[in-house]
């Protein structure tokens, strides 16, 4: 258990503590996991298309992602990975869960992937979402001293669309967003509270456009034909270990280093080692999936830079006056 310093919220009538317990360390197994309330936070806070099943979680975070190397083979291809997935869950006074980072860290890449980062609505405000992330790398840090850096993936957003949204709610003074237009401030919003944790994005050096990954379905179970339908494109935000020097000389390696964990190393390997024979046609498709966005990006000068420009923050500025609530 780690305490936040200097942060108290109200609780049962008086101020208590924060603290910051993590599976495996504090929280030793799945009945007292689920007692902390956690997946129902984890419901709350995302919706159902961004969120894996409570039994993928638990399985990944007390049996499978436990730093233990595994191995299986594809078409007598032997094969190995050594995942550690940890979750950290943010209590007051020792009650149930307010917040929760999920990240999984990859022995072969010593690279760390941000899968879920979350704090509850009502428990937001005085810079506690910030503290809690930093904290949470802290004992990242100390859990895998060898790591060099944490990546993870945001939906890529549209500038013109968000400002048209934007400007259509100033006009009209309406407080009401379609669907689709919240999922487009959302991904504004989210780069946004990256950037301000000083996240990096992977561009394109000539056109300082950020880099397209696409990634594979997530789930194997379907025919093959409808994988396709599950695939999406994200964009990779990199922060480098604290104290750790400049990776700039090495964006492009870190690139082809960053797109290879996620989608073979974590999600690939994890889906396939519990069937490979059942599923090698999965295997096949997404290595295949992966070596397209690498050789795409093969001949490009790739470059880490903030990605929010002038008019992106602009936009933001404007969104803030409007005064919606909208969590991210």
């Amino acid at each position: 258990m780690r305490v936040l310093e200097g942060m108290y919220r109200e609780a049962a009538g008086e101020l208590q503590p924060l603290d910051i317990v993590v599976t495996r360390h504090d929280v030793l197994d799945e009945a007292a996991f689920r007692n902390t309330g956690v997946l129902e936070l984890y419901e709350e806070l995302f919706p159902a298309s961004e969120r894996d099943s409570p039994d993928d979680i638990v399985r990944w975070l007390l049996s499978d992602g436990v730093g233990e190397r595994r191995h299986f083979s594809v078409d007598g291809h032997e094969m190995s990975y050594r995942l550690d997935s940890r979750c950290f869950i943010l209590r007051v006074g020792a009650g149930r869960a307010v917040g929760l980072g999920f990240f999984t860290y990859d022995h072969a890449s010593e690279l760390i992937f941000c899968n879920h980062v979350g704090i509850g609505k009502a428990w937001r405000g005085g810079g506690l979402s910030r503290a809690f992330y930093r904290e949470m790398v802290a004992m990242l840090d100390a859990l895998f001293p060898n790591n060099i850096g944490v990546v993870l993936e945001v939906e890529p957003f549209d500038r013109d669309r968000v400002a048209a949204i934007i400007a259509g709610l100033e006009r009209t003074g309406m407080r009401q967003l379609a669907a689709g237009e919240q999922d487009e401030i959302r991904r504004l919003l989210r780069v946004s509270w990256y950037d301000r944790l000083d996240y990096s994005v992977f561009c394109d050096a000539r056109t300082m456009r950020p880099l397209a990954c696409r990634s594979p379905c997530l789930d194997p179970s379907p025919s093959s034909s409808d994988w396709a339908n599950g695939e999406e494109n994200y964009w990779l935000m990199w922060q480098a270990r604290t104290g750790a020097s400049s990776v700039e000389i090495r964006a492009g390696r870190l690139w082809h280093s960053a797109v290879s964990a996620i989608h073979v190393e974590i999600l690939a390997k994890s889906l396939v080692a519990p069937d490979p024979n059942g599923r090698r046609d999965y295997w096949d498709y997404a290595t295949a999936l992966v070596g397209q966005t690498l050789q795409q990006t093969a001949a490009t000068d790739v470059h880490l830079a903030p990605y929010l420009g002038e008019d992106d923050r602009a936009l933001l500025s404007r969104w803030r006056r409007l005064a919606i609530d909208l969590p991210i």
